[in-house]
């Protein structure tokens, strides 16, 4: 008589059942870290097209604005497009900061399982280097990890913020010219608005940089006391 197959385990029960564990451990970083490197490939390529849209947008209205420079459709083709393009920077801003820490998030990821693989074997942290400090090749890493205010101007998120922020700066000195200020002082609050609206993104992506910092060093220190909990309740059984 022919002999039954073994009942295969529940899905939810399987990794109990694994007969090597530490290889099927393996196999899962592998996957993560390969999942990980297309997420950042994702932002990188979300961020790049979301600030071409704005930017093709923009350009596509200045030309349209020269055609109609010398017509009496000027002025009312400015106060309906000069809104409607910052409000798609706003939007476009708000989503490459939102990438960007997604893109952190995913290289902290990767350095940590970066970090098992130099453990593999003696000497093997020389082809695993971790980048740190001003001379890390990712710069990403310094915004994400260290609380330095200053990468934050080389961002594609800071560069969209900036152009929007010129835009809204010339729609107030335009409206305030037609309405009753004078062209230099028009064009003066202009300036000051755009250089306050400035400042203010920057100011934003640092505080959101900030709390990203916080969260992920409270991760770390609950993943570093759960992975020293097993050894210390191992240690006291013996």
């Amino acid at each position: 008589m022919p002999s039954l197959p073994p009942a295969l385990p529940a899905a939810w029960g399987s990794a109990d059942a694994l007969a090597d564990r530490p290889a099927a451990f393996y196999s899962a970083l592998l996957t993560e870290h390969f999942v990980l490197e297309s997420a950042r490939g994702i932002t990188v390529n979300e961020s790049s097209s979301r600030a071409s849209l704005y930017l093709m947008t923009l350009s596509s209205s200045l030309v349209a604005f020269g055609f109609l420079a010398q017509t009496s459709f000027a002025l009312g083709f400015l106060g309906v497009i000069i809104p409607v393009v910052f409000l798609l920077g706003l939007f476009t801003y708000e989503r490459l900061v939102q990438t960007s820490l997604e893109d952190v998030v995913a290289l902290a990821s990767i350095q940590r399982i970066r970090s098992y693989y130099a453990t593999l074997l003696p000497s093997a942290e020389a082809y695993f280097p971790v980048p740190s400090g001003k001379r890390a090749p990712n710069e990403l890493l310094e915004i994400g990890r260290h609380a330095s205010w200053r990468g934050v101007f080389f961002t594609t998120s800071s560069a969209i913020a900036v152009v929007n922020s010129i835009v809204a700066g010339s729609g107030i000195a335009l409206a305030l010219d037609v309405l009753t200020f004078t062209g230099t002082q028009a064009v003066l609050t202009g300036i000051i608005a755009a250089v306050v609206m400035a400042l203010t993104h920057g100011l934003y992506q640092i505080r959101r940089y900030a709390r990203l910092r916080d969260m992920m060093a409270r991760d770390e220190a609950v993943l570093l006391a759960r992975s020293i909990a097993p050894q210390s309740t191992f240690t006291g059984t013996q």
